[in-house]
């Protein structure tokens, strides 16, 4: 039997219970394997992939017996087996060619970030300085190909505004906009939504860890676990104090976090909790009271007062900086450039957060490994 693990969970359908579809690349890594075993004259009675079944939680002390559920996939790769020969030969062609003249594009990061990505960039053309594919989101990126495909355009600046049709035609054009004056727009709708929100106004951050493996009981494999948040309270206009958590002890962090937010944020002041992209807070509040059910309703109020500054960001302001993102990476070194990321040092961003926690609280190598 060919049993391949991978650190991915097991594909569910929408009822959570039945078996989905395992990834088409899963699916051809162990098609090679078994092709490899067949011809090393091996004997295969089957293939399977053992996958971290996320819908299993940890009983603690070292009884990891379900962490993986197995997917028999033997007759889902007979197919794949019989074009492994091919594949090999494609292999062996590409090798031996010359260097390939492809542009950059999805295929370098799907299903994997490709490690050659700086060094193709350095090979390609100057890229133009504002291309069409800044059309933010799914829509704009669909649009953008067409008008590239059937008018030619390359530049965000080439179509007239109505050409950028779409249920986001006014987020299109203002973005055009933008990059044609080379100044950041701002709405006055922004200001009028943020005059509304009461006082005391929260703005919170969680920074957590999900690992595979799950280190505390009660959790399942890459459950968000918050190990710090920051928060600055705004009292009134102007007057701001600041609370944070940070749990390095290598035990559970999540019965301080829930106790440190409910000391210094009102559960019942009916407060806005201001986010930048609510689904993050939103997840981890909510794996909270699942796993917490005494503060469940506490953190629900929390939910219910969340405020997400990131569609108020969307449908307000755009900078040419910005290069058609909306995440804080792109916003934040515009609207205020002392704050910007650059400034950070060892810990610039989440990834590098959740390396330091596992060095300092876990004891683990700060540094990933080499994915050689």
């Amino acid at each position: 039997m060919i049993a391949e693990a991978k650190a991915s969970t097991f594909p569910l359908r929408a009822d959570k219970e039945t078996p989905g579809q395992p990834e088409e690349h899963h699916l051809a890594d162990v098609a090679i394997q078994s092709w490899l075993a067949v011809e090393s004259e091996l004997p295969v009675r089957g293939a399977e992939l053992d996958l971290l079944n996320n819908r299993w939680r940890y009983p603690g002390g070292g009884d990891y017996r379900g962490l993986f559920r197995a997917y028999d996939v033997t007759g889902k790769i007979q197919t794949l087996i019989a074009m492994v020969p091919t594949w090999l030969l494609e292999a062996q062609a590409v090798l031996a060619g010359e260097l390939p003249n492809v542009t950059r594009g999805k295929q370098c990061s799907s299903p994997y970030a490709c490690l050659f990505y700086e060094r193709c960039g350095n090979l390609e053309p100057p890229a133009e300085a504002h291309p069409i594919e800044l059309l933010p989101d799914a829509g704009g990126k669909a649009l953008a190909r067409r008008l590239r495909a059937t008018k030619g355009y390359v530049s965000i600046l080439d179509p007239d505004p109505e050409e950028l049709e779409g249920p986001n035609s006014t987020l299109y054009r203002r973005v055009r906009a933008a990059h044609r004056s080379g100044e950041a727009i701002l709405e006055s709708g922004a200001a009028d939504r943020l005059q509304s929100l009461p006082y005391p106004r929260y703005y919170f951050d969680f920074e957590g860890i999900d690992l595979a493996v799950p280190h505390w009981s009660g959790v399942r494999p890459f459950e968000q676990i918050p190990f710090q948040w920051s928060c600055h309270i705004e009292r009134a206009p102007g007057v701001f104090e600041h609370a944070e958590f940070l749990d390095l002890s290598g035990d559970d962090p999540s019965t301080g976090c829930i106790s440190q937010m409910l000391a210094n944020i009102g559960p019942d002041d009916q407060g806005p909790i201001l986010v930048y992209s609510e689904t993050y807070e939103r997840g981890v509040l909510r794996g909270l009271a699942e796993r917490h059910p005494q503060h469940a309703a506490a953190l629900h109020r929390y939910i219910d007062r969340l405020v997400d500054l990131l569609p108020i960001v969307r449908d307000n302001f755009y900078h040419p900086r910005m290069r058609g993102s909306f995440s804080i990476k792109r916003v934040l070194p515009v609207i205020a450039p002392d704050l910007g990321y650059s400034q950070l040092e060892d810990v610039a961003d989440g990834t590098a957060a959740q390396l330091a926690y596992l060095a300092a609280a876990l004891k683990l190598p700060s540094q990933p490994s080499d994915p050689a």
